[in-house]
């Protein structure tokens, strides 16, 4: 049997992240490396997702809140890139004595793809003239949510009918090892 994990986009390709100071990430990174360690040797699939930040703005994109992408347009385009995935997921799942499932690895606190935190700023918006905005990043806070592009998934995987847990990069590889020893 084939064990297969969907995963965020810039956990196999972390070039695919919005430019920032990458020290900050040092504890994200070691969860990624622990995660892609154990995948390797329990010869788990990985299926990497698309990055709708990267495919709609590019390399040189601003950092991003929640806010703004929680809109129809940003939400049509996620499922827009999503339906090829899910139709390899339903194709997967048609076979579950070939293929098991294990879950969507999201990255916390991003906007897009984190599965329980994400980071808002509702008054976000305008000219980013540097008058007017002021310190953008003290108006930045993480909530206890999903990002947008883990809310479409949720919903397409609802409306195919399939049951996947949406994971933490720790809670990935916990999968991982649950399952497969």
């Amino acid at each position: 049997m084939k064990h297969i994990l969907a995963v965020s986009h810039c956990i196999l390709n972390t070039a695919s992240k919005v430019a920032q100071d990458e020290s900050g990430l040092a504890e994200e990174y070691r969860q990624r490396d622990e995660l892609l360690k154990t995948a390797i040797e329990k010869g788990v699939q990985l299926l990497q997702l698309p990055c709708p930040e990267f495919m709609l703005y590019g390399a040189r994109r601003w950092g991003h809140v929640k806010d703004q992408f929680d809109n129809p347009f940003f939400r049509a385009q996620c499922r827009s890139m999503l339906e090829p995935v899910m139709m390899q997921l339903c194709e997967y799942a048609s076979e579950p004595q070939r293929f098991c499932l294990l879950g969507i690895t999201a990255v916390e606190g991003s906007p897009s793809c984190g599965a329980a935190r994400t980071c808002r700023a509702a008054d976000w918006g305008g000219e980013f003239d540097g008058k007017a905005c002021g310190d953008l990043s003290a108006a930045v806070s993480e909530v206890n949510e999903p990002g947008v592009f883990m809310e479409v998934i949720a919903e397409m995987l609802e409306e195919n009918g399939l049951e996947l847990p949406l994971l933490s990069i720790s809670s990935a590889k916990e999968q991982i090892e649950k399952v497969l020893g």
